[in-house]
């Protein structure tokens, strides 16, 4: 980063700390399920630690979202209402989704603080997380459950998993691609990377005079 880049304050400590915390606990349930499946390891995910750890990520999964919502409930409202609106712009920027996935963000329709593309990834990591804890709750609390109905509860439980962890990877893949990571390491992303991507919110940000020269 150059040293008179300018900088965009994008995400405060407090979306920091909560994205961090859910991320390790997703990842600690991710590799603990995906180990069921692995001879080599799976003994261990049976055994009662092995159990024990997955129920400790679950409890945090979940309560991680409440705590966010308890000490920042403007950014947590803001997410919630911003990952299920959309406008003309935000319509109109599925025409370039085939060249955003190879890295040409080019004329873009102008894009607000997220853009459609993490709408549809974030909206669709808030129903999964939904399913995957109401349905990981059934198994873990629910002792009268018939088996019939408890192979019902692991297949849903299994499948939102697949599709959290694929969204996942391709949140990784985009925040490489665009040079993001920056925004939830150290709160900033640079005004090059905002103009490319978040326009509008970046004009928003000006107006209010939040940008800072490092």
């Amino acid at each position: 980063m150059k040293s008179n880049e300018t900088l965009v304050p994008r995400y405060r400590l407090t979306q920091r700390i909560w994205h961090w915390l859910f991320t390790l606990a997703f990842l600690v349930l991710l590799f603990s399920g995906l180990a069921l499946f692995i001879p080599a390891v799976s003994v261990w995910t049976a055994s009662e630690t092995g159990r024990l750890v997955h129920r400790i990520a679950a409890v945090v999964l979940i309560v991680t979202p409440i705590l966010y919502a308890i000490t920042d409930w403007d950014g947590f409202s803001q997410l919630i209402h911003d990952s299920f609106s959309y406008d003309s712009d935000d319509i109109a920027w599925f025409k370039y989704f085939i060249p955003y996935v190879f890295g040409k963000a080019k004329n873009l329709p102008p894009q607000g603080r997220i853009n459609a593309g993490e709408k549809i990834h974030h909206a669709s990591i808030i129903v999964g997380i939904v399913v995957v804890a109401a349905s990981g709750l059934v198994l873990w609390l629910w002792k009268g459950i018939s088996p019939s109905g408890y192979m019902i509860m692991l297949i849903i439980h299994d499948i939102a998993m697949f599709v959290l962890a694929i969204l996942t990877i391709g949140h990784i893949f985009f925040v490489f691609v665009y040079g993001a990571l920056s925004g939830m390491w150290n709160g900033y992303v640079t005004e090059t990377y905002a103009k490319l991507e978040h326009p509008k919110w970046l004009a928003q940000m000006k107006r209010e005079g939040k940008l800072t020269s490092h």
